[in-house]
């Protein structure tokens, strides 16, 4: 096996776009495998909690997340293992009033299977100020390939789909807050109405349904507070619910609970 250490430079100023972008794994785990892809000029991760049971797939371009490439005439997708979200984004928070650079060193990785480009040192640097961040080994995390995520994971047999607004989202949270001695939540389509209810409530969402029929599907209460504040159109299948965000290019995908109080 042989190595070779290369790297991706970033200028940037105001990062925020991208610090809230990585928040949005940290409500399923505080490690994540972020993705540098240089050809489509993306960021793109999948987080996933524990069970598997949620898994979250979500991208952003490098200049919505507030940064510039530094001569891109690479096509490489680059790993970097990031273990603690919360504390990366407070390292990134220092520097976020003056002009800086970010800078991924990285190795390619060449063995008799395949190749793979891993980040090894995050290094942020304004004229003031130098810190540095060691990137977590790859092999903590299990892998989704874009396509498995995209053909499998995300992709139902749909039973039925409905739209679910900001506003809905956080009254339902509320709701659950409230019901919070109950740990399940359940969506069902009956008698043409689509209603959410706990153990305490039952509210029928503000939606016009199309034609579907009667179904039923119970998920954990700490698994649909992972939802970003956006608003998604949601597709209901017999195991599952798939939120794609009308506002990011974000899924999360939400399987049913298994067990009941």
């Amino acid at each position: 096996m042989a190595t070779n250490k290369k790297n991706i430079e970033f200028t940037a100023k105001n990062v925020k776009a991208f610090t809230g972008w990585l928040k949005r794994f940290s409500t399923i785990d505080n490690s994540l495998l972020l993705e540098i892809d240089q050809q489509k000029m993306v960021f793109i991760a999948k987080t996933y909690n524990e069970e598997r049971s949620v898994v979250k797939m979500s991208s952003i371009k490098f200049d919505e997340a507030g940064l510039t490439i530094k001569d891109n005439k690479d096509s490489k997708r680059v790993k970097v293992g990031i273990f603690n979200i919360p504390r990366l984004i407070k390292i990134m928070d220092q520097f976020n009033d003056v002009e800086f650079t970010i800078t991924i060193e990285y190795q390619e990785i060449i063995s008799d299977i395949d190749t793979q480009y891993a980040g090894e040192k995050i290094l942020l640097k304004n004229k003031n100020l130098k810190m540095n961040v060691d990137c977590t080994s790859l092999n903590i995390f299990k892998y989704i390939p874009d396509q498995l995520f995209i053909d499998s994971i995300a992709t139902i047999e749909t039973i039925g789909s409905f739209e679910l607004n900001k506003a809905t989202l956080e009254n339902i949270n509320s709701l659950n807050s409230l019901d919070n001695d109950h740990r399940f939540m359940q969506i069902a389509f009956k008698e043409g109405e689509i209603k959410v209810s706990g153990k305490s409530y039952e509210r029928i969402l503000d939606i016009t349904p199309g034609i579907f029929k009667n179904a039923e599907l119970s998920i954990f209460k700490d698994q649909f507070v992972t939802l970003d504040n956006e608003n998604y159109d949601v597709n209901l299948g017999e195991d599952r619910l798939v939120f794609r965000s009308k506002d990011s290019e974000t899924t999360t995908v939400i399987s049913k609970a298994e067990d009941s109080d």
